[in-house]
């Protein structure tokens, strides 16, 4: 039973929190302990975390992705105060989060509306990180160097036996642990050929495939290489159109002019704008209906824009220069030599055809193994798979600009003064998928993340030139 004093009480404590509230409020701060723990949604097959860097008067965080027990990826958002408990989200492309704040109940309840126009209720609660699989970095902090596990496939070999310092090497592993490169799911290191680092967070193995999004681009380019080394491609200024008998006729003005060697350079000419070019039909019919039917507005060769549409119409080249579909031409010319098993290249796949400008998924491991096949000069095993002609001409500077210079679907780098100022070969994917190949330093890096957005993307590039780069020996 609740007397009248007790009621008087609570009463008097419920306007007192109306009052701190609204003062908060009105002294531009949200309320306190918002930023303490991770808010985790309700169970499912996909569940959303969100962790408050700040919450007085700018909001600002990250909102992680979990499913299957692993971080799948993390991006940030911005938010305001609508009221003392009422806060409003946002993130990439134009994505809101409403939500009323309860923290004596310890839960956030509101309605997430996406730019497909989808409503969606979401209710999340306070939850221990402990308690959360994939949250963590590691199991166990601080971290300490370990040789990479056996059976991996990889010759493998300490610090010492490739010259490389075993205490940068750990550095640049607790660097990732501390955040300095977002989320991460892979880190590999490979010296002289032999495997010195292999580490996996947030609940990642070994085991799982990973998306490489654009590296997938640079995959597709040795397969170009491959069919012109074995004279399935005559050669690069061989004209698109011959590819492509069904769509010649109805192709726009300009088309005749238009290369293999301009869409592996991405320099066709189309009048793309950016957000057109990364956007459209996944592959197939359906793409090189909508390439084929663009006007080109530039002369070939003459104008570098960065696209997917370029790269999906080299799928057709492959299919009738070599009779297969890019992902069978793959296994048997590619995959199989390097010893590569587990991959999946279904995603995106139309009438047959697949994505080959984004959706391979590979172990890091065996994108390691890209890696060394082009720090070799297209060797592996003893074995020369594609010819050392193609992996020089493929990786040679012939477009771009200067912070995106590129070759045949390669980009390259060069590191500061400071860093000894090597090229850097490089395959790069959204979302931190990398393989950086130094031949200077015999050194390839790998790795695989979820940095979905945001200045994080690319930050494992400082953490590797600050870390390990200054212990690895001349």
């Amino acid at each position: 039973m609740v007397t009248t004093q007790e009621s008087a009480r609570r009463a008097a404590r419920t306007l007192l929190g109306l009052l701190a509230g609204t003062l908060a409020f009105l002294l531009g701060c949200g309320p306190p302990g918002l930023g303490s723990g991770i808010w985790l949604s309700a169970e499912g097959p996909e569940r959303w975390a969100l962790t408050f860097k700040h919450a007085g008067n700018l909001v600002s965080g990250t909102m992680h992705l979990l499913r299957d027990g692993k971080q799948v990826a993390q991006w940030g958002f911005a938010g305001t105060w609508q009221g003392p408990d009422d806060l409003r989200l946002s993130w990439v492309r134009n994505n809101t989060l409403g939500l009323t704040v309860d923290l004596a109940a310890g839960e956030l309840r509101g309605t997430a509306i996406l730019t497909d126009g989808s409503v969606h209720e979401a209710v999340f609660r306070r939850t221990p990180p402990a308690e959360v699989p994939g949250f963590a970095v590691l199991p166990e902090l601080p971290y300490r160097l370990r040789p990479p596990a056996p059976d991996s496939g990889w010759e493998t070999a300490t610090p010492a036996d490739v010259s490389i310092r075993a205490g940068h090497l750990e550095a640049t592993v607790r660097a990732v642990t501390h955040g300095d490169a977002g989320l991460l799911h892979s880190l590999l290191v490979v010296r002289y050929g032999k495997l010195v680092l292999e580490e996996y967070f947030h609940g990642y193995s070994r085991d799982d495939l990973h998306q490489l999004a654009s590296v997938t681009k640079s995959v597709t380019s040795l397969l170009v290489g491959i069919a012109r080394d074995r004279g399935e491609i005559d050669g690069l200024d061989e004209p698109v159109l011959r590819s492509f008998p069904g769509h010649a006729a109805a192709a726009e003005a300009g088309w005749e002019r238009v290369t293999l060697r301009h869409l592996l350079t991405m320099t066709a000419g189309l009048g793309w704008d950016r957000r057109e070019a990364i956007r459209g039909p996944p592959a197939g019919p359906p793409l090189f209906e909508l390439a084929l039917g663009r006007p080109v507005v530039d002369p070939p060769g003459t104008r570098f824009l960065y696209n997917n549409h370029d790269v999906e119409l080299l799928s057709g080249v492959l299919c009738q220069a070599t009779g297969m579909q890019a992902d069978e031409y793959a296994a048997q010319t590619l995959f199989a030599p390097l010893g590569i098993t587990a991959w999946d290249w279904e995603l995106g796949r139309t009438e047959g055809y697949p994505a080959v400008s984004g959706t391979l998924r590979l172990r890091p491991l065996d994108l390691a193994k890209i890696g060394q096949l082009v720090l070799d000069q297209g060797r592996w095993g003893g074995r020369q798979v594609v010819s050392e002609s193609w992996i020089a001409e493929s990786t040679r500077i012939t477009a771009g600009h200067e912070a995106q210079r590129y070759g045949y679907l390669w980009s390259r780098l060069v590191t500061p003064p400071e860093a000894g100022g090597d090229e850097v070969i490089t395959a790069a994917g959204t979302g931190s998928q990398f393989i950086h190949v130094v031949p200077a330093l015999g050194t390839v890096v790998v790795t695989t993340g979820g940095n979905i957005s945001g200045r994080k993307e690319s930050a494992i590039g400082d953490v590797l030139l600050r870390r390990l780069v200054p212990g690895v020996e001349q």
